[in-house]
């Protein structure tokens, strides 16, 4: 029988429990989430002797470009609200997703499920600040953060829906993700993930190494879980990319071929999903809690987002 090794990192149960545990039982005798947090725990564990992201250690590469882009989605809302106070969820990846923002001129927190790479990050000044939070069991108390940012880190979570409800609580202003999405089949999204599984050589496009379901968000369903809870807004950006670990660690711009190859690929996909023929790989989904002022709805539909208002209920 498999058992789950002592780990250093501790999780919060419960919102509503003071305490934490150590994961220590067999992992049939722990609760199907309680796993999850293991695993990622111990895989960032790991990460610790791996290579910096290429944000910190090669920031003219092609994937530092990829995560780039993604990042720069947030342009239009830092733009906005300059000095504004943002956590991140699920930053394990030595706190890159905050180490963007405070270069962008507002304060970040970084968390993730454990501090293995967060110590070091602060330790090397990437980060400012870090806490150790379980995405679902939040310890801030209500509207401590103007903005909660999730990036790359809402499908790993066993139960995504409970961890977005926990940023909404947190948040002042809005919660963002910057996810793989999806939507209604598109005719050659089938297509898509065959190339996918023989580019990369897996035949599993359910789940990741790290022992995760890969939870795609989309737009419909968090439009649905803010009307519920009559918050005002929903900004929606679509994208695409192209990731190979064979061309990733080339120089953009000067590795001509493989940005080429790389840009071709994200080209392909915008064509194919401008013509309705495939979904778009990735999204930024942006939930507001307060209604966006005109010059934010204004900056976000210059970007390329999709601004929906939503349905008040007459009965609150």
């Amino acid at each position: 029988m498999r058992t789950i090794s002592p780990l250093k990192a501790r999780w919060s149960t419960s919102p509503t429990l003071g305490g934490s545990v150590e994961l220590t039982k067999r992992e049939d005798e722990l609760p199907s989430h309680f796993w999850s947090y293991a695993k990622h725990a111990d895989h960032e564990m790991r990460m610790v002797n791996l290579t910096l992201p290429s944000a910190y250690s090669n920031p003219g590469s092609i994937d530092a470009w990829r995560h780039r882009r993604m990042h720069e989605t947030l342009l239009p809302i830092l733009r906005e609200a300059p000095g504004s106070s943002w956590l991140t969820i699920g930053d394990g990846n030595f706190g890159s997703d905050a180490h963007f923002l405070i270069q962008h001129g507002v304060q970040a927190v970084a968390s993730s499920i454990s501090e293995s790479t967060l110590a070091p990050a602060k330790k090397q000044a990437f980060i400012k600040d870090f806490q150790v939070e379980n995405a679902e069991a939040l310890t801030p108390a209500d509207n401590t953060f103007d903005f909660v940012l999730c990036k790359e880190s809402y499908h790993h979570f066993p139960r995504p829906p409970i961890a977005f409800y926990e940023m909404l609580r947190v948040s002042k202003i809005a919660v963002v993700l910057i996810e793989p999405c999806d939507g209604p089949r598109r005719i050659l999204d089938c297509l898509k993930i065959l190339i996918k599984k023989v580019m990369r050589r897996n035949e599993n496009d359910q789940f990741e190494t790290s022992g995760n379901f890969i939870y795609r968000a989309n737009e419909e369903e968090v439009r649905k879980m803010m009307t519920a809870l009559n918050h005002p807004c929903v900004a929606y950006r679509p994208f695409n990319d192209f990731f190979h670990a064979k061309i990733s660690d080339g120089m953009y711009g000067r590795d001509m071929v493989k940005t080429l190859v790389t840009l071709l690929g994200v080209g392909v996909q915008n064509l194919l999903g401008f013509l309705h023929l495939m979904n778009h790989g990735l999204g930024t989904i942006v939930a507001f809690k307060k209604e966006p002022s005109t010059s934010l709805r204004r900056r976000l539909e210059q970007a390329g987002y999709r601004v929906s208002i939503l349905p008040r209920n007459p009965y609150v």
